[in-house]
């Protein structure tokens, strides 16, 4: 018999999320798919909304705050947009049109999707705020960069990995340096 974790349930569930839709976030499909009983699924969560509320905080923190840990690691501003940027491009997917397009019928998805983005665009304006020491500055960026990433997964077809990354270094390019503001550069 196969013994699951949390977690296995937890990554099975998005990845069912992503490749079903919400609809099909259902005891029985997982249970099926992952081949064990319901017992095994209610040894982990108390019921159908409990998982739900469990798979999107897998998300955010598998999307949203393991990334701004890896990105804190790094020593200089410059290097943690640059590590946050490499982590987007890797994982940049479907998941995340899926749960906006959930947020929009569901209220539990849509408050923590709320959530993910406010965290998101926080973090984005702490960078660019340390980097350009402009807070107005730094907000127009957040807002440039995380509405283009977000417009980037929408479109059909969604950009590729390769056509993000030159995105986001363009976009990198038209922000000023400090030297650059100073008259110096």
């Amino acid at each position: 018999m196969v013994r699951l974790k949390r977690e296995d349930w937890l990554q099975r569930g998005l990845m069912l999320l992503v490749d079903e839709g919400p609809k099909q976030l259902k005891i029985d499909r997982l249970c099926k798919l992952l081949q064990v009983t319901k017992g095994s699924f209610y040894h982990h969560f108390k019921g159908t909304k409990d998982f739900h509320h469990a798979v999107l905080a897998y998300w955010e923190e598998k999307y949203t705050s393991q990334f701004i840990t890896i990105s804190e690691e790094e020593t200089t501003v410059e290097e943690q947009i640059k590590r946050l940027q490499l982590l987007v491009e890797q994982t940049h997917g479907t998941q995340e049109v899926t749960i906006r397009a959930w947020a929009q019928i569901d209220p539990m998805a849509r408050e923590f999707q709320e959530r993910v983005d406010q965290r998101r665009l926080a973090y984005l304006r702490k960078l660019y705020t340390a980097l350009t020491k402009d807070s107005h500055k730094a907000r127009i960026i957040a807002n440039l960069i995380y509405t283009s990433l977000i417009g980037s997964s929408e479109i059909m077809p969604p950009l590729a990995a390769d056509d993000l990354r030159d995105m986001f270094n363009a976009i990198r390019q038209l922000i000023p340096t400090q030297e650059e503001d100073n008259g110096n550069g």
